[in-house]
C-alpha cells in the first residue's frame, strides 16, 4: 500500500555536509521549501540526504503564488482572511516552525479551501491530506509518513454518502465504516487517478492487510440497492457490528446474512 505523507521542511533547516544534507543531524528524507523573501521559488525531493530532483503535490492543483506565511496579513472580521500586499490572497501558503513545514493551505480571495495539510511535530508525526475530485472528496491521515490511520471518501452533495477505513499503526486494517450508501462510490473512485489509496470494490479492500478484528460500522443507511453489497462486505473478519438509524428493510437482512454465516461458520448468530 503505497501511501506516504513525505516530510516537509523548509531549506534554510537543512545542514549540508560535503554532499549529504541533515535535518537535525539525520540524513533527510523528504521534501525541502525553498523561499527567497518569503517567496516559494522550488520544492525539491531528498533521500538518504542527497537531492532527487524537483517535486509537486501529486494531488492537488496549485495555482498562483505560494508564500510563506511570514509575509500573509490576516484580518478578522468573524472569519479569517488572508492578505498579501493590501489584497485577498489568491494562492498556497506554507506555514513554518522549529524547520517544519507543518501547515500547507490552498488560498482562493483570502479563504482557505480545501487542500493539502501536515502537520509534523520533533518526535511524532501527524499528516492530513485533504482535496477533492469532481463529486467526491477524499480525505487520508497518516500517524507517521508511512503509516495510513485513516481513509475516507465522501460524496459532495447534501447527503454527505461516504465511505472510511480505519488502520492500526502496523499498516493493517482494522475498521469499515459506512454512512448512508456507497453504492456509486467505488464507480466514482474509479474515474480518479492518482489516488494515494485505489479502492474500486470489495475486492480492493479485501487485498488490503488485516488482522481479523475488524470493526464494521453502518450508519442511516436506507437505501434498498444496498442489500446486493451485504452478502460481500460481510465477507469480511468482523469482529464488531455496529448499526446506527437504518431502515427495517437493510436490517433484515443484515439479519439474514449473519444468520447464513453463523451457520456455516458455527458461530453465534446475530439478533
Amino acid at each position: 500500500m503505497k501511501c506516504e505523507a513525505p516530510p516537509l521542511v523548509v531549506s534554510d533547516a537543512l545542514v549540508k555536509q560535503e554532499n549529504t544534507y541533515f535535518f537535525k543531524g539525520v540524513p533527510f528524507t523528504g521534501v525541502a521549501i525553498y523561499a527567497e523573501s518569503g517567496v516559494v521559488v522550488s520544492k525539491k525531493q531528498f533521500f538518504n540526504g542527497e537531492i532527487l530532483g524537483d517535486y509537486n503535490f501529486p494531488y492537488i492543483d496549485i495555482k498562483g503564488l505560494e508564500l510563506l506565511d511570514s509575509i500573509i496579513d490576516e484580518e478578522w472580521d468573524g472569519n479569517l482572511q488572508l492578505f498579501h500586499e493590501g489584497k485577498p490572497f489568491n494562492g498556497v501558503v506554507y506555514e513554518a516552525a522549529y524547520g517544519w513545514v507543518c501547515d500547507v493551505r490552498c488560498i482562493i480571495e483570502g479563504w482557505e479551501l480545501d487542500g493539502l495539510s501536515q502537520h509534523f511535530q520533533k518526535h511524532d508525526c501527524y499528516s492530513e491530506l485533504i482535496y477533492g475530485a469532481g463529486p467526491i472528496q477524499y480525505e487520508y491521515i497518516w500517524n507517521e509518513p508511512s503509516v495510513l490511520s485513516y481513509y475516507k471518501v465522501k460524496v459532495q452533495a447534501e447527503d454527505k454518502r461516504s465511505l472510511k477505513l480505519s488502520f492500526n499503526k502496523e499498516n493493517k486494517l482494522r475498521g469499515i465504516y459506512i454512512y448512508k450508501s456507497i453504492d456509486d462510490i467505488f464507480s466514482l473512485n474509479a474515474k480518479v487517478d492518482n489516488s494515494p489509496l485505489k479502492i474500486t470494490s470489495f475486492s480492493d479492500i479485501k487485498k488490503l492487510l488485516s488482522d481479523n478484528v475488524i470493526e464494521l460500522s453502518l450508519q442511516n443507511v436506507t437505501d434498498v440497492k444496498f442489500t446486493e453489497l451485504l452478502p460481500s462486505l460481510l465477507e469480511f473478519p468482523v469482529n464488531t457490528l455496529l448499526v446506527s438509524n437504518i431502515s427495517w428493510g437493510v436490517l433484515y437482512e443484515l439479519k439474514k446474512t449473519c444468520l447464513a454465516g453463523a451457520r456455516r461458520t458455527k458461530l453465534s448468530p446475530f439478533s
